[in-house]
Protein backbone atom coordinates (compact mmCIF):
# COMPACT_ATOMS: atom_id res chain seq x y z
CA UNK A 1 0.00 0.00 0.00
CA UNK A 2 1.37 3.39 -0.98
CA UNK A 3 1.40 6.06 1.67
CA UNK A 4 0.74 9.72 0.85
CA UNK A 5 3.86 11.80 0.45
CA UNK A 6 4.56 14.14 3.38
CA UNK A 7 4.79 16.97 0.82
CA UNK A 8 1.31 16.24 -0.52
CA UNK A 9 -0.12 16.08 3.00
CA UNK A 10 1.50 19.39 3.91
CA UNK A 11 0.10 21.02 0.77
CA UNK A 12 -3.42 19.78 1.56
CA UNK A 13 -3.24 21.07 5.14
CA UNK A 14 -1.92 24.42 3.95
CA UNK A 15 -4.79 24.66 1.49
CA UNK A 16 -7.30 24.05 4.29
CA UNK A 17 -5.68 26.68 6.47
CA UNK A 18 -5.97 29.30 3.74
CA UNK A 19 -9.40 28.25 2.45
CA UNK A 20 -11.83 31.16 2.02
CA UNK A 21 -14.23 31.77 4.88
CA UNK A 22 -17.72 30.34 4.59
CA UNK A 23 -20.26 32.45 2.74
CA UNK A 24 -21.97 35.08 4.85
CA UNK A 25 -25.43 33.97 6.03
CA UNK A 26 -28.49 35.11 4.13
CA UNK A 27 -30.67 37.67 5.90
CA UNK A 28 -34.39 36.79 5.96
CA UNK A 29 -37.23 39.33 6.16
CA UNK A 30 -40.94 38.86 6.78
CA UNK A 31 -44.12 40.69 5.86
CA UNK A 32 -46.07 40.80 9.12
CA UNK A 33 -47.35 44.34 9.72
CA UNK A 34 -51.09 44.77 10.21
CA UNK A 35 -52.89 48.12 9.86
CA UNK A 36 -53.35 49.97 13.13
CA UNK A 37 -56.75 51.41 12.19
CA UNK A 38 -58.92 48.72 10.59
CA UNK A 39 -62.38 49.99 9.58
CA UNK A 40 -65.23 48.42 11.55
CA UNK A 41 -68.70 47.17 10.59
CA UNK A 42 -71.67 45.63 12.39
CA UNK A 43 -71.65 41.82 12.46
CA UNK A 44 -73.48 40.11 9.59
CA UNK A 45 -74.45 36.50 8.88
CA UNK A 46 -71.86 36.34 6.10
CA UNK A 47 -68.77 34.16 5.87
CA UNK A 48 -65.80 35.46 3.90
CA UNK A 49 -63.46 33.03 2.15
CA UNK A 50 -60.00 34.50 1.51
CA UNK A 51 -58.38 32.60 -1.33
CA UNK A 52 -54.58 32.22 -1.44
CA UNK A 53 -53.20 35.31 -3.18
CA UNK A 54 -51.73 34.92 -6.62
CA UNK A 55 -48.63 36.72 -7.88
CA UNK A 56 -46.57 37.19 -10.97
CA UNK A 57 -43.59 34.83 -11.26
CA UNK A 58 -41.15 37.68 -10.59
CA UNK A 59 -42.81 38.19 -7.18
CA UNK A 60 -43.86 34.63 -6.35
CA UNK A 61 -40.41 33.82 -5.00
CA UNK A 62 -38.41 34.24 -1.81
CA UNK A 63 -35.95 36.37 -3.76
CA UNK A 64 -36.14 40.07 -2.85
CA UNK A 65 -36.48 42.21 -5.96
CA UNK A 66 -35.05 45.63 -6.67
CA UNK A 67 -34.54 47.89 -9.66
CA UNK A 68 -31.69 50.33 -10.26
CA UNK A 69 -32.49 51.22 -13.85
CA UNK A 70 -35.69 51.48 -15.88
CA UNK A 71 -37.19 48.25 -17.25
CA UNK A 72 -34.75 46.04 -15.33
CA UNK A 73 -35.28 43.78 -12.34
CA UNK A 74 -32.63 42.19 -10.13
CA UNK A 75 -32.53 40.26 -6.85
CA UNK A 76 -30.37 40.73 -3.76
CA UNK A 77 -27.82 37.97 -3.22
CA UNK A 78 -27.78 38.01 0.62
CA UNK A 79 -31.30 39.17 1.45
CA UNK A 80 -34.45 37.12 0.93
CA UNK A 81 -38.02 36.86 2.11
CA UNK A 82 -38.59 34.16 4.73
CA UNK A 83 -41.52 32.91 2.61
CA UNK A 84 -42.96 33.87 -0.75
CA UNK A 85 -44.82 37.19 -0.36
CA UNK A 86 -48.22 35.72 -1.37
CA UNK A 87 -47.85 33.10 1.38
CA UNK A 88 -47.21 35.81 3.97
CA UNK A 89 -50.06 37.95 2.63
CA UNK A 90 -52.95 35.52 3.13
CA UNK A 91 -52.88 35.29 6.96
CA UNK A 92 -52.57 39.08 7.13
CA UNK A 93 -55.66 39.44 4.94
CA UNK A 94 -57.57 37.01 7.17
CA UNK A 95 -56.57 38.80 10.38
CA UNK A 96 -57.35 42.25 8.97
CA UNK A 97 -60.79 41.23 7.74
CA UNK A 98 -61.54 39.45 11.01
CA UNK A 99 -60.75 42.71 12.81
CA UNK A 100 -63.54 44.50 10.91
CA UNK A 101 -66.07 42.51 12.96
CA UNK A 102 -68.32 42.23 9.90
CA UNK A 103 -68.24 38.48 9.34
CA UNK A 104 -69.38 35.37 11.15
CA UNK A 105 -66.10 33.81 10.01
CA UNK A 106 -63.13 34.68 7.82
CA UNK A 107 -61.54 31.52 6.51
CA UNK A 108 -59.46 30.00 3.76
CA UNK A 109 -60.87 27.62 1.12
CA UNK A 110 -62.41 25.12 0.61
CA UNK A 111 -65.19 26.29 2.93
CA UNK A 112 -68.28 27.39 1.02
CA UNK A 113 -72.02 27.42 1.50
CA UNK A 114 -74.81 29.78 2.42
CA UNK A 115 -73.81 33.33 3.16
CA UNK A 116 -70.39 33.03 1.54
CA UNK A 117 -68.44 35.85 -0.05
CA UNK A 118 -65.06 35.28 -1.69
CA UNK A 119 -62.03 37.55 -1.81
CA UNK A 120 -59.40 36.89 -4.48
CA UNK A 121 -56.19 38.90 -4.65
CA UNK A 122 -53.17 39.22 -6.90
CA UNK A 123 -49.88 40.80 -5.89
CA UNK A 124 -48.71 42.43 -9.11
CA UNK A 125 -45.71 44.41 -7.90
CA UNK A 126 -43.34 44.36 -4.92
CA UNK A 127 -39.99 45.95 -5.69
CA UNK A 128 -37.45 48.25 -4.08
CA UNK A 129 -36.99 51.11 -6.53
CA UNK A 130 -33.56 52.75 -6.41
CA UNK A 131 -34.17 54.85 -9.54
CA UNK A 132 -35.86 57.55 -7.46
CA UNK A 133 -34.33 59.74 -4.76
CA UNK A 134 -35.15 58.89 -2.05
CA UNK A 135 -35.71 55.24 -2.96
CA UNK A 136 -39.19 53.79 -2.59
CA UNK A 137 -40.94 50.45 -2.39
CA UNK A 138 -43.60 49.99 -5.04
CA UNK A 139 -46.40 47.62 -4.09
CA UNK A 140 -49.44 46.90 -6.27
CA UNK A 141 -52.39 44.72 -5.31
CA UNK A 142 -55.50 43.75 -7.28
CA UNK A 143 -58.52 42.58 -5.27
CA UNK A 144 -61.88 41.14 -6.32
CA UNK A 145 -64.89 40.47 -4.11
CA UNK A 146 -67.59 38.11 -5.32
CA UNK A 147 -70.81 36.59 -4.07
CA UNK A 148 -70.35 32.91 -4.83
CA UNK A 149 -74.01 32.16 -4.05
CA UNK A 150 -75.18 34.40 -6.88
CA UNK A 151 -72.06 33.88 -9.00
CA UNK A 152 -71.72 37.65 -9.12
CA UNK A 153 -68.66 39.90 -8.93
CA UNK A 154 -69.36 42.63 -6.38
CA UNK A 155 -66.37 44.76 -7.28
CA UNK A 156 -62.69 44.95 -8.12
CA UNK A 157 -60.00 47.41 -7.12
CA UNK A 158 -56.36 47.98 -8.01
CA UNK A 159 -54.04 49.61 -5.51
CA UNK A 160 -50.64 51.04 -6.41
CA UNK A 161 -48.73 52.23 -3.35
CA UNK A 162 -45.34 53.88 -2.96
CA UNK A 163 -43.57 53.94 0.41
CA UNK A 164 -40.38 55.95 0.96
CA UNK A 165 -37.37 53.98 2.23
CA UNK A 166 -35.33 55.47 5.07
CA UNK A 167 -32.06 54.46 3.40
CA UNK A 168 -30.74 52.47 0.46
CA UNK A 169 -30.65 49.01 1.98
CA UNK A 170 -32.61 45.75 1.74
CA UNK A 171 -33.61 46.03 5.42
CA UNK A 172 -35.03 49.52 4.86
CA UNK A 173 -36.83 48.15 1.82
CA UNK A 174 -38.40 45.37 3.90
CA UNK A 175 -39.58 47.94 6.48
CA UNK A 176 -41.09 50.10 3.74
CA UNK A 177 -42.73 47.04 2.17
CA UNK A 178 -44.41 46.28 5.51
CA UNK A 179 -45.67 49.86 5.81
CA UNK A 180 -47.03 49.79 2.25
CA UNK A 181 -48.67 46.42 2.83
CA UNK A 182 -50.39 47.65 6.00
CA UNK A 183 -51.89 50.49 3.95
CA UNK A 184 -52.98 48.02 1.26
CA UNK A 185 -54.61 45.78 3.88
CA UNK A 186 -56.57 48.70 5.29
CA UNK A 187 -57.71 49.73 1.79
CA UNK A 188 -58.72 46.13 1.09
CA UNK A 189 -60.82 45.99 4.25
CA UNK A 190 -62.50 49.29 3.37
CA UNK A 191 -63.20 48.03 -0.15
CA UNK A 192 -64.77 44.79 1.13
CA UNK A 193 -67.00 46.64 3.60
CA UNK A 194 -68.14 49.04 0.89
CA UNK A 195 -68.97 46.31 -1.64
CA UNK A 196 -70.45 43.58 0.57
CA UNK A 197 -74.25 43.12 0.21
Amino acid sequence: MNRASPWILAAVLAGCAFAPAADAPTSLSVLDQLPADVPRHARTHLTLVVFPPEARPSIDTVQMAYTSQPHALAYFARHRWAERPPQMLQPLLVRTLEATGAFTAVVGPPLAGNGTLALRTELTQLVQDFTSDPPVVQLSLRVRLSDDRAQKVLGTREMALRETMQQKSPAAGAAAANAALARALRETAQFVLERMP
